[in-house]
């Protein structure tokens, strides 16, 4: 059964599916997992959804250092690895959520 709640879970997994893309092409400068982190916060805190406010934090935290920092390529591999690890687990929580419903 499809309501609003799990049809935006699925749109929010699926922004996140396109923060990995944008994360695999190197587009460290662009402002879209900055959203989708802040996007997510809110909804997540909206609907009492599934997926915990530290991993949400920790996600954006990952993001804010990639996009503001200049760093050597070891360390952007570092930080960008837990964030795909961050999205993965953010993409299961939101796919799991729907499955609820």
């Amino acid at each position: 059964m499809s309501n609003a709640a799990s049809v935006t879970t699925i749109l929010m997994a699926a922004l996140a599916l396109y923060v990995m893309y944008t994360r695999l092409k190197n587009w460290l400068e662009s402002n879209v997992p900055i959203f989708f982190y802040v996007f997510l916060i809110i909804y997540m805190r909206a609907v009492d959804g599934s997926v915990p406010l530290w991993l949400s934090l920790a996600g954006m935290c990952c993001a804010l250092i990639l996009r503001f920092e200049f760093m050597n390529e070891f360390f952007i591999k570092v930080v960008k690895f837990l964030e795909f690890a961050v999205l993965a687990v953010i993409i299961y929580l939101c796919v799991t959520t729907v499955w609820q419903f």
